[in-house]
């Protein structure tokens, strides 16, 4: 089974509902984890770089709908994902490191790809990172608002927490991101901000407290004056 084609760029709670449902019975119709796996990220493939976070807002219509058996199915294939080290991820780009293109030449929406942004230290960030990234460093996205991120980061959490892999593994993983300085991809705050998750994490704090210090650990990270937005 094919996951959901891509959505609109504002897709309504139906059309993420229906996105949702799709994304789990194509996943409940396979035993085998790596095939869930793949059928994980050709659904974040298919909605294109760029829309990253459509596809954290259909993880948390899962997180929210209280169907706990879709939720840990979600939740063992980012287990299964974590064992692998390749989890479905998404690219930001550092802000100021891009090429612009030439001003007289008429640019097409295509050329914000992530070729354009070829030229700035990127990898793939898992959606706890992302998330991290977003709101803290300064992309090619406008910035995410503090609330948000500790909304988001609280379901996301909550929803992993459903997979003793995933809530045993991610933790490590993002310890072990915190520490390292390959690529450029993190600044200094987003790497302090990584670690206290992990620590609140495995600590067993409940996903809503993980988040709040995550939030609180330095709440003046952000500068003044950014614009901010939600999810």
């Amino acid at each position: 089974m094919i996951p959901p084609a891509p959505l609109l760029d504002v897709p309504s709670p139906e059309a993420l509902r229906s996105a949702a449902d799709r994304l789990v019975s194509a996943l409940v119709a396979h035993t085998d984890p790596e095939y869930r796996l793949t059928v994980l990220k050709r659904l974040v493939r298919r909605l294109g770089e760029e829309r990253y976070p459509l596809f954290l807002r259909i993880l948390g219509v899962v997180a929210e709908s209280g169907d706990e058996r879709a939720q840990r199915l979600l939740a063992d294939t980012f287990g299964t994902a974590l064992r692998r080290m390749d989890l479905p991820g998404g690219a930001l780009s550092s802000w100021g490191a891009t090429r612009l293109p030439d001003q007289a030449t008429p640019v097409a929406a295509s050329a914000f790809s992530g070729q354009f942004f070829g030229a700035t230290p990127r990898r793939m960030l898992g959606p706890v990172e992302y998330l991290t990234v977003w709101h803290l460093q300064r992309t090619q996205r406008t910035a995410l608002g503090a609330e948000t991120f500790r909304a988001s980061l609280g379901s996301m959490i909550a929803l992993l927490n459903h997979s003793g892999d995933a809530r045993a593994l991610y933790p490590q993983k993002l310890a072990a991101d915190a520490h390292s300085e390959l690529e450029g991809a993190y600044t200094r705050a987003t790497r302090e901000r990584l670690a206290v998750i992990a620590s609140a994490w495995k600590s067993g704090l409940p996903a809503d407290a993980v988040a709040q210090a995550a939030l609180d650990a330095a709440a003046g990270d952000t500068p003044h004056g950014w614009v901010v937005r939600h999810l």
